[in-house]
């Protein structure tokens, strides 16, 4: 672990802090947003298909036409009083399936999934159902829609195969949908995690590409397009910073909502458990709590944190805290105590307190909150303690009497911690959460 802030005092004023700058995976990212042309590979080509025959008039409702040849037979849709709707553009090639016969004639359509004469094809040309005697079929070239309804989601070879078919056809949404699947597969190549950065970058702009360029360059990917892209964001990403430092602005914020860099204070503290997973609690007993680990801007460099955005229940006036939650088997001594930074980030005091579930039946056992004030700078760290060997938790066995000693800390299934917010919103820093005599 990294050692990042100094020694705590009960309240540390403006420590380090400014606004986030997203990470990869469960951190969410702010990278630079250069503006970019539309690249050539999303431009598609419109009009219809050159080749294709022009069909015959559909047959009357219920009744079967022959075209001339006992193995081509149509049957027409039912008809109506009313006028004919006014004719549509057929849509992109790329949807139909095209049936090709043994004398190269094509028709495209969507073919039937449900064929009830197996010496017959089925394809719905728009105008109605043709059928074909399979023997005259040389081949049926299935088209998007149809593909992308026969791929499994953990086919990883499959999903990749018509992510680029896709790309190579100017579909690069449906390209994008298959690849995000592909690249949560463990075994997706890593050319693959290549293009898909491309795609993101493409349609979702070059701040969620960036980590996933960087990804990609630091697994050794060696495209030479890729790499170069890179190199142009990430030389974009310093000179919007040194413009944003110039102003006295901090570049962990947009140029739009850029705030003055807070003043550092002498800290020391090691990264804590606010580095691992925390999980809102369920809204059936908690108010709506999101979790996040963001990274701030501070003048030794760049500091994770835990930050919990929290607000009232939409639903259950009644329950008047949030949670997040820990789900993180840990092993403590009885003299243990747990500590933390918090700085409230909001306009209202707040109470903090924490949780855990031991043993074998997961007991529940709650502290008595502390209070965290607003601040004017909302990056003002205090430091808190929670005395896990005092007998002051409220359990049920108390009647929920802060009486309480927490039992079986060896064996701590769940750690939580609680804001009392009542029915405000509010958002809150934690870091340097860490156990003094006892740890895991």
């Amino acid at each position: 672990m990294r050692a990042a802030y100094m020694a705590m005092t009960p309240t540390l004023s403006a420590l380090l802090m400014t606004t986030l700058v997203a990470l990869p995976a469960v951190e969410e990212v702010t990278p630079p947003k250069p503006v970019l042309d539309p690249p050539a590979s999303e431009r598609r080509a419109g009009g219809r298909p050159t080749g294709e025959r022009q069909r015959p008039p559909p047959a009357a409702a219920g009744q079967t036409r022959t075209t001339g040849r006992p193995d081509v037979q149509t049957t027409g849709r039912p008809t109506s009083s009313a006028p004919p709707p006014a004719p549509r553009p057929p849509p992109p090639s790329i949807e139909h399936d095209t049936v090709i016969l043994d004398n190269e004639q094509r028709f495209r359509g969507t073919v039937l999934s449900n064929q009830t004469d197996e010496e017959w094809v089925a394809i719905n040309t728009g105008n109605g159902i043709m059928r074909i005697r399979r023997e005259r079929v040389v081949r049926v070239e299935y088209g998007l829609t149809a593909r992308m309804g026969q791929v499994k989601s953990d086919d990883v070879a499959g999903l990749i195969d018509l992510a680029r078919w896709c790309r190579a056809n100017g579909r690069n949404p449906e390209a994008m949908q298959l690849l995000t699947k592909a690249v949560s597969l463990p075994n997706c190549d890593l050319e693959s995690r290549g293009l898909y950065a491309q795609l993101v970058d493409e349609l979702d702009g070059a701040e969620k590409a960036l980590p996933l360029y960087v990804a990609y360059r630091n697994a050794g990917g060696t495209d030479a397009g890729i790499l170069a892209r890179l190199v142009e964001l990430e030389t974009a990403h310093r000179v919007w910073e040194d413009q944003m430092r110039a102003l006295g602005l901090d570049p962990g914020t947009s140029a739009s909502t850029g705030q003055p860099t807070a003043a550092a204070t002498a800290s020391s503290v090691d990264e804590g458990y606010e580095k691992y997973k925390w999980d809102p609690d369920s809204a059936d007993w908690s108010s709506p709590a999101k979790p996040s680990l963001i990274t701030l801007v501070t003048p030794d460099g760049p500091r994770r944190v835990l930050q919990i955005d929290y607000e009232a229940h939409p639903s259950k006036p009644n329950i008047d805290k949030a949670a997040v939650v820990l789900r993180r088997p840990l092993a403590l001594r009885a003299d243990a105590k747990l500590t933390f930074l918090a700085a409230n980030r909001s306009t209202k005091d707040v109470r903090i307190g924490i949780a855990v579930k031991t043993g074998t039946e997961w007991t529940y056992f709650e502290s008595k909150p502390q209070v965290l004030k607003a601040t004017s700078s909302g990056q003002e760290f205090a430091q808190l303690t929670f005395d896990l060997s005092a007998a002051d938790f409220k359990a049920q066995a108390t009647n929920w009497a802060y009486s309480a000693k927490i039992a079986n800390l060896e064996q701590v299934r769940e750690l939580q911690i609680l804001f009392h917010n009542g029915r405000n919103d509010g958002s809150v820093w934690i870091a340097g959460l860490n156990f003094e005599g006892g740890s895991p």
